[in-house]
């Protein structure tokens, strides 16, 4: 089944009949809104702290004013220039440009988290789409088969060997195979529908290094260290700590030099300028208090956030193996059913076995393979669950 698409000129072309897992990714994070959003405020934040850190701006102080003294000599206008710069305190600009440093990092570890949700998402949708797959061919398969069984059903009943409900029966088998089919099919364009929609590519994506298997529980603690709701958290800590610095420098923003010439009716004269502005007030102190307490709750919720995840994660993974174990029981299963519905083909063409005991081999054997696919399905979206829990693929 084909369906219509219509792109606009943006599409990125078609890269080939197939593609790395990781070239897929890069692909996908470049048509992500989000990504494009998070790209941007980087740069927002390298250009407002160039504008933060930036020394101020020269200025130029002029006056003027009439003088009228006892003597008509000491009268007359005097003029005045003043010429300011100022310069910003080292400490504070410093610790500024560290804020706005922790402030990017605190963005490129969204970036990062990002990635991995882009990365979890086209993991789990591609393998429920070579899932959907395999159903597909598993029903054409028992299509064929029950198409095969209605033909010979239909030379018995010629013969007279067979009654007109029985040979029904197998055309309501057969029919109802086609509408499996078609539905699994259907199914697996969905699947392919939103792998397309994530990468933006109108061709059927194809990935070539990425196939179902087990996650490793071994591995967990490790994955659990750096996951990015605990990577986010130290980051809002090591920049409340940024800001605290910030604040603590603050008491004297910059230093302004003036240097002026005044010209008067009796002298004239240069003039030097110093002016320190001083922030002393419990203004600054509150503000570090408020900043400390936030710290102080954001280290609190780091302990408990990691022992929830730890906790959830573990049952999850646990409960995953117990899905495994169960798969691996019902492939072992398959083996059994296959051999029966071999046995049972074989006596119903050569006339040894009756129809409804073949129908029953036949859809035990699929029905088997089914309930695989099944719980591997299940299996998937838990995985991808821990992974979302985690932020990245296992």
């Amino acid at each position: 089944m084909k369906s219509a698409w219509v792109y606009s000129a943006i599409l990125i072309p078609f890269l080939g009949n197939a593609i790395s897992f990781n070239e897929l990714s890069e692909r996908a994070y470049t048509v992500s809104e989000e990504m494009i959003q998070f790209n941007g405020r980087i740069n927002a934040i390298n250009f407002e702290k160039a504008s933060v850190i930036a020394s101020e701006p020269m200025s130029i102080e002029t006056s003027a004013r009439r003088i009228k003294g006892d003597d008509p000599i000491s009268s007359g206008t005097e003029y005045g220039v003043m010429v300011d710069y100022s310069f910003k305190n080292p400490s504070l600009r410093s610790a500024q440009e560290h804020e706005f440093e922790l402030l990017k990092k605190g963005t490129k570890q969204e970036i990062a988290a990002q990635k991995g949700h882009i990365q979890i998402g086209l993991k789990r949708d591609w393998l429920l789409y070579r899932l959907e797959q395999d159903r597909s061919s598993i029903l054409v398969q028992k299509r064929d088969f029950s198409y095969k069984a209605y033909i010979v059903g239909e030379k018995k009943f010629k013969a007279g060997r067979l009654s007109q409900m029985e040979l029904l029966r197998l055309d309501s088998e057969y029919r109802a195979t086609l509408q499996e089919v078609a539905s699994a099919l259907m199914e697996a364009e969905h699947a392919q529908y939103r792998l397309r929609e994530a990468v933006m590519m109108k061709d059927e994506v194809i990935i070539d290094d990425m196939e179902f298997r087990f996650i490793e529980s071994s591995a967990l603690e490790d994955r659990l260290k750096e996951t990015p709701l605990l990577k986010s958290l130290d980051n809002r800590i090591e920049a409340l700590d940024g800001s605290i610095a910030t604040v603590r420098h603050s008491t004297v923003e910059s230093v302004s030099i003036g240097v002026g010439i005044t010209q008067e009716p009796t002298q004239n004269s240069v003039d030097f300028r110093l002016t320190i502005p001083l922030a002393f007030s419990s203004k600054n102190e509150n503000k570090i208090a408020a900043l400390m307490s936030e710290r102080s709750a954001l280290v609190h919720l780091r302990e408990v956030s990691k022992q929830k995840l730890q906790l959830s994660v573990a049952g999850l993974v646990e409960h995953l193996g117990e899905r495994e174990e169960r798969i691996n029981v019902l492939c072992e299963n398959e083996k059994h059913y296959e051999t029966l519905f071999a046995m049972a083909q074989k006596g119903y063409e050569g006339g040894v076995m009756g129809q409804f005991e073949y129908l029953a081999s036949k859809n035990a054997y699929y029905d088997a393979r089914l309930r695989t696919l099944e719980l591997k399905q299940s299996y998937i979206q838990e995985m991808a669950e821990i992974e979302e829990k985690i932020g990245r693929v296992w």
